[in-house]
């Protein structure tokens, strides 16, 4: 039988192995590289995409501080200008109080009752007057009960003076005046 020396064939066929897993290494080392540089590429995008939707959402929230802090002014302004408007109202309606209690004081002033002094503070008024006798102070003050306009009569002082032959009584009155209709109580 013929000898074959195997040993050649085997060593090629070694060799042949070694550089196909050589070659198989380089290209799983290789494969492994770029699928690692995609990985970290597309998180370096997605990434940099959140950022821009961040920055763009902070920009917004920037713009809605800046409305925000713009309507607090203007409701604070508003706020000024209600107040104003409520007091251009309200010393409009005094100023027909003023007319309504003058009216009224007309009205109900007696024979023989003179005031010498009416102080408004808000709804109260004090009177300040002097009259011939008691009895017109009596009748004044049943006229006050008698008014719409003015309630709750309080005498507060009351003084006889003799002044030579006559004498004069000296009084003060502290009343409310009332609302008509809701439209006059502060």
């Amino acid at each position: 039988m013929p000898r074959v020396n195997l040993l050649p064939w085997r060593e090629e066929q070694r060799r042949k192995r070694q550089q196909r897993f050589v070659l198989a290494l380089c290209i799983a080392v290789c494969t492994g590289g770029l699928a690692v540089y995609i990985a970290k590429q597309s998180f370096q995008d997605l990434l940099e995409e959140q950022r821009a939707r961040n920055d763009v959402l902070r920009a917004e929230i920037a713009s809605l501080d800046l409305r925000i802090e713009q309507l607090v002014r203007l409701e604070s302004h508003r706020d000024r200008l209600l107040a104003r408007l409520r007091k251009v109202v309200e010393l409009q309606r005094a100023r027909m109080l003023v007319v309504h209690l003058f009216d009224e004081l007309v009205e109900i002033l007696p024979a023989g009752v003179q005031l010498a002094e009416v102080e408004q503070n808000g709804n109260r008024v004090v009177l300040n007057g002097v009259a011939e006798s008691s009895s017109r102070v009596a009748a004044l003050m049943r006229n006050i009960d008698a008014s719409r306009w003015l309630r709750v009569p309080r005498l507060e002082l009351v003084e006889t003076a003799a002044d030579g032959v006559a004498s004069r009584t000296n009084f003060t009155i502290v009343l409310e005046q009332a609302a008509i209709h809701g439209e006059f109580i502060q």
